[in-house]
C-alpha cells in the first residue's frame, strides 16, 4: 500500500466521520475501516489491542454522557439530586447521544488505525511531504511507541513466569512498570543513536527505492478524492449532517451524498479486492 494513498484516505474518512454527528454515517465509517484492517494488515498482527481500545473508549463516552446530560423527555430513571454532578433524571435521549459520540471515537480511531497497523514505518514517512520529514518522524515514532511498550510488557510478564515469579496486585505493576520503562528508555537511546548514525537531519532523506503507487493504491486515492468531492458537495448543498436526540428522540437521517462518500470510501476493500497486497507473491508486487 503507498504512504500518501493510505494518508489520503484515512484523513478523508476522518472528515467524513466527524464532519457531523450522525451515528449511521458513523458506524458505516467504523465497518469499512474496520474491513479495511482486516484485509490489509499484515499476517500475524493483531487487532486485538486496537478492538479492546475502540471498545473501551465507545463505551467510556457512552456511559459519561449517560450520566452527565440531564436533559431529555424519556426519562429511564432519576438519581438523587444530593449526588454532586451524577444527581438527576437519566435519559434515552442522553444515552442515544452518548452514543453517537461513542461511535464517533470508534470511527476516528479505526480510521486512523491503518496508518500504524497496516502501513510500515518506511511507508508512513513516505506520506508526508518532503517539508515535514521531521514531523513523519515523530509521528512514524508515536505510533509505534504503544506496540512496542505492549511487546516489551509481555516480554517482561513472558520471562518472569519463566522463572517461576507469582506475584499479585499492586507488586505485580511495579515489577512490570520499572523494567518496561527502563527497556523504553534504552531503545529510544539506540534508536536516536542510529539516526545519528545515518546522518539524520543533515540533508534530505534518502529512499532505498522509491514508493510505488500500485494498482490497489491508485483505487484508494481515487476513492478518497471522489468521497472528498462529495462531502464537500454535501455541506455546500446544505445537507443535514447533524443529528441531536433532544429533546425528544429522533430516528438520524443520512444525506444521499454522504452515504455515496462512504460507499466509494468502501471500494478499495470489497470482498474481490481481498488481501490484494498480502496474497502476492514478492515478485508480483
Amino acid at each position: 500500500m503507498n504512504g500518501r494513498a493510505q494518508a489520503a484516505w484515512s484523513a478523508v474518512a476522518l472528515v467524513v466521520a466527524l464532519g457531523g454527528t450522525n451515528p449511521l454515517v458513523r458506524v458505516l465509517i467504523a465497518v469499512i475501516s474496520l474491513d479495511l484492517l482486516l484485509t490489509q494488515a499484515p499476517p500475524g498482527r493483531s487487532l486485538r489491542p486496537v478492538l479492546l481500545g475502540v471498545t473501551l473508549a465507545g463505551a467510556a463516552a457512552t456511559v459519561l454522557n449517560l450520566l452527565l446530560a440531564h436533559v431529555g423527555r424519556d426519562v429511564i430513571v432519576s438519581l438523587p439530586d444530593g449526588i454532586p454532578i451524577l444527581g438527576g433524571p437519566i435519559t434515552i435521549e442522553s444515552a442515544a447521544f452518548g452514543i453517537s459520540t461513542g461511535l464517533g471515537l470508534v470511527a476516528a480511531i479505526l480510521a486512523v488505525a491503518p496508518l500504524s497497523l497496516v502501513l510500515a514505518p518506511h511507508e508512513l514517512l513516505d506520506a508526508f511531504p518532503t517539508g515535514l520529514e521531521r514531523s513523519a518522524i515523530v509521528v512514524a515514532t508515536a505510533l509505534n511507541l504503544v506496540p512496542a511498550i505492549r511487546r516489551s510488557a509481555a516480554g517482561v510478564i513472558e520471562a518472569q513466569q519463566l522463572r517461576g515469579h507469582r506475584s499479585r496486585g499492586p507488586t505485580l505493576w511495579r515489577e512490570i512498570l520499572v523494567p518496561v520503562i527502563l527497556t523504553a528508555i534504552e531503545n529510544s537511546l539506540q534508536l536516536a543513536e542510529a539516526m545519528e548514525a545515518r546522518a539524520f537531519g543533515s540533508g534530505r532523506r534518502s529512499r532505498w527505492e522509491p514508493a510505488a503507487l500500485d494498482g490497489l493504491g491508485r483505487l484508494t486515492l481515487a476513492s478518497a478524492a471522489v468521497a472528498f468531492v462529495l462531502a464537500v458537495a454535501a455541506r455546500l448543498a446544505g445537507a443535514d449532517l447533524d443529528w441531536q436526540p433532544y429533546p425528544s428522540l429522533t430516528v438520524p437521517n443520512v444525506p444521499p451524498l454522504i452515504l455515496a462518500a462512504c460507499l466509494v470510501l468502501a471500494i478499495p476493500w470489497l470482498p474481490w479486492h481481498g488481501r490484494m497486497r498480502w496474497n502476492r507473491t514478492d515478485g508480483e508486487q
